[in-house]
């Protein structure tokens, strides 16, 4: 089983690592990783402090709760997004505006953005889609240096920390990470806030203090995850045995969803509000002493896609490979039927394809060049092996 979706950055030793914390339920929720990850999360931005949570969503959520800005001010942010980045807009009763995209890092594209700020407008959301920096990032910050906007930079797909040794972070900026289990870096929940503004650090950590840690049963299923998803994908090809070990494990409820379905229906769901504990810290730590090979590997199979679809500028270590096609049901359901599942972010303005557009106030045709990627883009799994991406690009082609 290949999959951009389902735990792709999931092996064995993240496996053995989740079956050795289920039987030190002492250490679960505080302990000393939380700071070692800390320390290596903050090694990548220059003097900035890292504030944790269970969740980017809930991260992103408090960050605008703290900033204290006035009722329905608006905030901006691309067409081409997820749900987890507008439902905190409309839960701290903020209104979500949205500007189109550019076809080449699906980020802002810089006019439609120019011509949706108002004199209401307050942030903007700038989207690093894919783990690529945006291609009008420069004159988006001096946009928002003009306006007088704060600017919060949408990490969660993923970053390459060698750019971000060279950037040094305003107080009118903060930038948001994931390690949700489809992210760059998973700890299979997770998110944190990083900023350089001294006053709003100590804001958002006196907002996390205050946060419950998440239930054992929880915790437990949260623990559960990784072994699990590496049985599913190893036995996925073996007369369907993973497929059904999937099925009875859903049935048993032994996995929490990424997305639930309040969250799905158009509400946000503050269920992610809460700690991040220790123990997933222990497993974010295991992906990062190996990040510089997932780095390595990633970039080497972007390379690969790159030289045969042609496309000069995604050689890099994206957590997705974006791949715009003209028979993209064709080719989703093809390489299914040989256990090839490739990614769709995203299949709508706003992510997933069950979510209703009217909750989220947007309206078909506000973002014409975004729904027009939509309808054709596929996203290939960079974490796998050079014979797996040949078979990919050979099935495409």
């Amino acid at each position: 089983m290949i999959s951009t979706d389902f735990a792709p950055n999931e092996f064995q030793d993240d496996a053995m690592a989740s079956l050795i914390t289920l039987f030190s339920i002492w250490k679960w929720k505080r302990g000393n990783e939380l700071n070692l990850v800390k320390k290596r999360i903050e090694s990548y931005f220059l003097g900035a402090k890292s504030i944790f949570f269970l969740s980017g969503r809930s991260a992103l959520s408090i960050l605008l709760a703290e900033l204290k800005l006035p009722q329905n001010s608006e905030v901006v942010v691309q067409g081409f997004t997820c749900e987890a980045v507008v439902l905190p807009i409309i839960h701290n009763k903020l209104k979500p505006v949205y500007a189109d995209i550019e076809g080449e890092t699906y980020s802002f594209d810089l006019s439609d953005l120019e011509r949706k700020i108002t004199d209401n407008t307050r942030v903007l959301i700038l989207q690093h889609t894919f783990g690529m920096v945006p291609k009008y990032r420069d004159r988006v910050l001096q946009l928002a240096i003009q306006k007088k906007l704060f600017v919060i930079e949408d990490l969660a797909h993923g970053c390459n920390p060698a750019f971000w040794q060279t950037q040094n972070l305003s107080d009118n900026q903060v930038l948001t990470l994931s390690f949700g289990r489809s992210k760059a870096l998973s700890s299979v929940f997770g998110g944190a806030l990083i900023t350089s503004n001294k006053s709003l650090t100590h804001k958002l950590e006196q907002a996390e203090a205050c946060l419950p840690y998440p239930s054992y049963s929880m915790m437990f299923k949260l623990l559960c995850y990784k072994p699990l998803a590496v049985l599913i994908k190893s036995t996925y090809n073996y007369l369907f045995l993973g497929k059904v070990i999937h099925k009875i494990i859903t049935i048993l409820g032994l996995m929490t969803a990424e997305i639930s379905k309040q969250e799905k229906s158009g509400e946000y769901d503050p269920y992610l509000e809460k700690k991040y504990p220790n123990f997933l810290a222990k497993l974010l730590l295991i992906q990062l002493n190996k990040f510089e090979i997932t780095l390595s590997q990633r970039t080497n199979i972007c390379s690969q896609y790159a030289f045969k679809f042609q496309i000069s500028n995604f050689k890099l270590p994206l957590s997705r490979f974006p791949l715009l096609v003209k028979n993209k049901t064709e080719i989703l359901y093809k390489l299914a039927n040989r256990n090839i599942f490739l990614g769709s972010w995203y299949s709508q303005p706003i992510a997933p394809k069950e979510l209703r557009l009217d909750r989220v106030g947007y309206t078909m045709g506000s973002c014409p060049e975004a729904e027009r990627i939509n309808k054709e883009i596929i996203n290939l799994p960079t974490l796998i092996s050079i014979q797996d991406a040949q078979k990919i690009t050979q099935a495409i082609s």
